[in-house]
């Protein structure tokens, strides 16, 4: 191992998934021989490549949460009206001539469906009006649990519409979204440290020589751990006839 790396016996935390606490299934297969502790910035930049966005466990995750959630009048009106854009166009929450307590109301129920979520917050329109669009599990929400929400009457969590798939795809699936935000973390931290050699050049550090070790030692770490992760994967890849047969003749 590069002296560089980090690295410590046994699994490491920072490969554990926060829902279930197991070794995820998409970061263990390029990062379990390093092993990088929960302590220091390498476990923070390993936990930063996982997959957690399209993973059937936060889902699963965010769908038992729901059990505590409880929906108000506008809080299912925003979800109504945004589940009903055209195109998942985002849904403008306050609109010209409404009145501030209004306005105030509509804008704490979209906060508390991002809290929960259910939707993410955008700006729309010139002016930047405040604006939202359903998550996948908001989704997920209306088609399982829009019966209650429309009808207004008390919500069943635990009692989904049939057919109502949960989103997300099994954590073994998405190694290779893995793989490719290790690819792009590498690439980002390469054009970082370039910049940071760049200033120094210049002079931009001539006065600060401790900040420019301390940027540079932390980018050199980070590069040098995803570069060791990705040669051997690299190296592999090479050596499988199945790669080998994909790629186009000399």
């Amino acid at each position: 191992m590069h002296p560089l790396v980090p690295g410590s016996s046994g699994s490491g935390n920072a490969l554990a998934c926060p829902h279930s606490g197991d070794a995820c299934a998409a970061l263990a297969p390029l990062f379990a021989s390093l092993a990088p502790s929960l302590d220091g910035a390498a476990a923070a930049w390993v936990q930063g490549l996982a997959p957690c966005v399209g993973c059937r466990v936060t889902f699963e995750a965010g769908r038992r949460s729901l059990r505590r959630l409880r929906l108000g009048q506008r809080e299912r009106e925003l979800l109504i009206a945004a589940s009903a854009t055209e195109g998942g166009e985002p849904l403008t929450v306050t609109a010209p001539g409404m009145s501030r307590s209004e306005s105030a109301a509509r804008r704490r129920a979209a906060l508390s469906l991002s809290k929960a979520g259910l939707a993410a917050a955008c700006a729309k329109g010139r002016n930047r009006r405040a604006a939202i669009s359903l998550t996948e599990l908001g989704h997920y929400v209306m088609a399982a649990y829009g019966r209650y929400i429309v009808t207004g009457k008390p919500i069943r969590w635990t009692r989904p519409a049939r057919g109502a798939a949960l989103p997300g795809r099994e954590p073994a699936e998405l190694r290779d979204e893995a793989l490719a935000r290790t690819e792009a973390a590498l690439r980002s931290t390469l054009d970082d440290l370039k910049k940071v050699l760049l200033a120094a050049i210049g002079g931009r550090y001539k006065n600060d020589p401790a900040g420019l070790e301390e940027a540079s030692r932390q980018l050199e770490r980070k590069a040098t751990l995803l570069k060791s992760v990705l040669e051997p994967t690299g190296a592999a890849k090479m050596a499988d006839p199945g790669y080998k047969s994909h790629k186009p003749a000399a």
